[in-house]
């Protein structure tokens, strides 16, 4: 922890066998966006604490002349939303007997030895969804390891999901909830001699930081969830350039191309008649449609985009 009052600083100066990589925590702002929820007045306290703490590590770089040769990342790993006693999901309206642990909060979790069908009976209208640990969206990068809860309710913005009415216990803030939420977006800056000078980019998930962290100190990563090269338009000098991956399989010609096209309907085709076929694309979300191919008689539909895969691997 690092604080105005802190005497750990001169530990970041000692001149022999100094790391080459150091991590310090600032608690806040995040107990005073819990306490008094992330739009108050004591958070803006919290945040002039957390401002003096790091001023008081710049000026520590400065003085040592060492400000222009440590490269500085400042990031949190969560926003915060408003939360509010009155706006419970009780699990207790939707089991008659409750004979699981549930981690209660935003970003609820039932552990439970079996999971019934009946868990996902819709019976009324709702403020959370419930998933399964192999149906979370894959953008949560959340299913791949034994100590994971079986079930997850992905609770709507500003709501809490708890056991039963003998839960009393809310804060005015809370993190944990979808991170497409725009206020679970977090901070992140960057400064040091690596980094590109007065340059905003968009926003980039999390997963990201530890490859750039890895190339920063010039090392491997190890196998991660993030795209490696990524965010190389933040460096001077990018460590790492990502290539593409060798091909299995050596090009070849497509033997449909070789067959002759019929018209059934005695029209023409310039194009036909030139040995290459137009091709059309079209992008439709939630809607069914059919498509013809009148030469072959081929008659496909929702499933389009399967079939036609089938029939170019001959």
């Amino acid at each position: 922890m690092l604080s105005p009052n802190s005497h750990n600083i001169p530990f970041l100066f000692i001149s022999n066998s100094r790391p080459d990589f150091y991590t310090l925590y600032i608690e806040e702002p995040d107990s005073s966006g819990h306490s008094f929820g992330p739009v108050s007045g004591g958070v803006i306290k919290a945040l002039q604490v957390a401002d003096q703490a790091l001023g008081m590590l710049m000026d520590g770089l400065k003085q040592r002349n060492l400000h222009k040769c440590v490269n500085l990342i400042v990031l949190a790993d969560h926003g915060m939303e408003m939360t509010y006693c009155r706006q419970l999901e009780y699990m207790t309206n939707y089991f008659k007997q409750i004979d699981f642990y549930i981690y209660a909060g935003p970003a609820a979790r039932i552990r439970a030895r079996n999971v019934p069908k009946d868990y996902f009976a819709c019976k009324s209208p709702q403020h959370f969804k419930p998933y399964l640990t192999p149906d979370l969206p894959k953008r949560f990068h959340y299913a791949n390891n034994i100590r994971i809860d079986k079930v997850h309710l992905l609770v709507d913005r500003q709501w809490l999901a708890v056991r039963d009415r003998t839960y009393t216990f809310c804060d005015r803030g809370n993190h944990g909830y979808n991170n497409e939420f725009k206020s679970m977006e977090a901070i992140f800056l960057a400064y040091g001699p690596s980094f590109k000078e007065k340059t905003e980019v968009d926003a980039f998930e999390n997963i990201e930081v530890y490859n750039l962290m890895c190339d920063l100190l010039h090392i491997t990563p190890a196998p991660n969830n993030g795209t490696h090269g990524s965010l190389n338009h933040l460096l001077k000098k990018p460590f790492y350039s990502p290539s593409h991956a060798k091909e299995d399989s050596s090009p070849s010609s497509c033997p449909v191309s070789h067959l002759t096209p019929v018209d059934e309907l005695g029209c023409t085709c310039m194009h036909v008649s030139r040995g290459f076929w137009p091709l059309l694309i079209i992008f439709v979300k939630c809607v069914l449609f059919s498509l013809v191919f009148l030469n072959y008689g081929f008659i496909l539909n929702d499933r389009f985009m399967f079939y036609r895969y089938q029939m170019f691997q001959y």
